[in-house]
């Protein structure tokens, strides 16, 4: 479904991503893992149009993303849960919520257009309310509070429902675990596995990597701007170079 080749990224004289490669098939969970600075958060930004890539390319299905705006990647099937959450704290939770589906109307007037093979179905802003209420029933119960007032778990929820709003095909997200305790991040990740089920596909960036790695199916880790391993998510779990730099588990 995501492809990248070859991706590079500069800020002024400094390639933040050299040649990065890699793929995420169909309903399928994939985590990048990394130090800090590593470049995963650039790639994400690249993926989504947030930094323009200074050479190579990546596809959504058979259509090219690179150069194209941030909000042309959201009407082609992204869906991006940024690293800090970024929700609009001053607005409600429903606002939130209602402008995660705001590019629905793009998709229709490129369906109305002819491209009508290249977008899922995706059901009323309500029914995407609903499926949200059903994954998150805390946020039903929040609809009129200021985002802003949420506990960081809820947050995230709102974070991860927002982005649901506008019906993806792929959701990336950006280190969903960060400031949260561990049994919510437990939740968070099982609920990830939900959605892989329900037939979403994930790209996961996760400082846990231990528990990234537990609920992805493949992986890859990303070393100074460059795919340094990659493999199922079983070969990198029992990989000693991973283990002993991300795992926190010294080899045998």
């Amino acid at each position: 479904m995501l492809r990248v080749e070859k991706a590079s990224v500069a800020y002024g004289h400094v390639m933040a991503l050299k040649e990065v490669s890699l793929s995420v098939n169909d309903r399928e969970i994939v985590t990048l893992i990394g130090a800090n600075g590593a470049g995963k958060t650039t790639l994400l930004n690249a993926i989504t149009g947030v930094v323009p890539l200074k050479a190579g390319g990546i596809w959504l299905d058979e259509c090219r993303l690179s150069g194209l705006s941030s909000h042309k990647t959201v009407i082609l099937g992204l869906g991006y849960v940024p690293e800090g959450r970024q929700i609009f704290g001053a607005m409600s939770v429903k606002d939130n919520l209602t402008l995660g589906s705001y590019s629905q109307r793009g998709r229709n007037l490129l369906s109305a257009l002819g491209y009508v093979g290249w977008f899922m179905r995706h059901p009323s802003i309500q029914s995407n309310l609903e499926m949200v209420f059903k994954l998150f029933p805390v946020l039903r119960e929040r609809l009129k509070q200021q985002a802003g007032s949420l506990s960081g778990g809820e947050q995230q929820m709102l974070a991860i429902g927002r982005a649901l709003m506008s019906s993806p095909k792929i959701l990336l997200l950006d280190e969903p675990s960060l400031g949260l305790a561990p049994n919510l991040v437990k939740e968070i990740l099982k609920l990830l596995l939900r959605l892989r089920d329900e037939g979403l596909t994930i790209l996961l960036v996760e400082q846990d990597a231990t528990a990234a790695l537990k609920v992805a199916d493949r992986g890859y880790v990303m070393e100074r701007g460059r795919i340094t391993i990659e493999g199922t998510a079983r070969e990198l779990l029992g990989d000693d170079r991973v283990r002993q730099a991300y795992l926190g588990k010294a080899v045998a």
